[in-house]
């Protein structure tokens, strides 16, 4: 009987932590897999104090042409060290992928997102110039700032009929740093400099292109975050 008891004990306290494994986050769902057909693409250069260029990134932007979602994602080489986040505007989530693109397997995290207020949107003022240049075909026109001991441009066009979540200042995570900026139109390039001389250029390669990506989250081990976070944080 003792035997039996302690069996039915060890029984029941595997299939609840089993059980406590697969739980999710209240809220937290997701698509099986999705689907886009437009890309974007962009690259960011990193410069030390004298100029010297210290290392690049590519960045591109997946999206729908007749939707919402998108993705954007950090081009690596086969080792894996890359990272996707998928904007899932109909479940309010997003979804990570560490590791992406090489041969260990991927961790996953999902985590819902709220929108903040209009009143509490960080918003960098920028002034306008009378410069203007093309970049890839669109004209565009630049202005500068400020931030604490941070100074740039920005070059914005008004052209290009996309949300800025779809462009450089979503993909280099300036969106998290102020959300918007004090100017409508669209971000094609940006610079970013500090008092020591260190510079960082984002700039925009191509838009609108026709490419189809798809990510399949079919038995994916997801991790999920309890707590909404700012939609900007992601």
């Amino acid at each position: 009987m003792k035997k039996s008891t302690f069996l039915l004990a060890m029984l029941f306290a595997f299939i609840t932590s089993f059980s406590q494994v697969q739980l999710k986050a209240p809220g937290v769902k997701w698509d099986e897999s999705y689907s886009f057909d437009q890309c974007n693409v962009f690259q960011i250069e990193f410069y030390a104090k004298n100029n010297e260029l210290m290392r690049t990134r590519q960045y591109k932007t997946y999206y729908q042409a007749d939707g919402s979602n998108f993705v954007v994602k950090l081009v690596t080489d086969a080792k894996g060290s890359g990272m996707e986040t998928i904007l899932d505007k109909k479940n309010e989530i997003a979804i990570q992928i560490f590791g992406s693109g090489g041969d260990a397997k991927p961790y996953y995290n999902a985590g819902g997102y709220k929108y903040p207020e209009e009143a509490d949107l960080k918003k960098l003022e920028i002034v306008a110039t009378a410069e203007t240049k093309d970049i890839v075909g669109y004209s565009c026109k630049k202005y500068t700032y400020t931030y604490k001991k941070i100074f740039g441009e920005v070059w914005i066009t008004d052209q290009v009929s996309l949300s800025n979540d779809l462009g450089i200042f979503r993909a280099a995570k300036m969106a998290a740093l102020h959300n918007t900026l004090s100017m409508g139109g669209f971000v094609m390039e940006m610079t970013t400099e500090d008092a020591k001389g260190g510079k960082t250029l984002m700039k925009t390669m191509s838009l609108k292109n026709a490419e189809k990506y798809t990510i399949n989250l079919k038995g994916a081990e997801m991790g999920t975050a309890i707590n909404k976070v700012n939609y900007y944080t992601f």
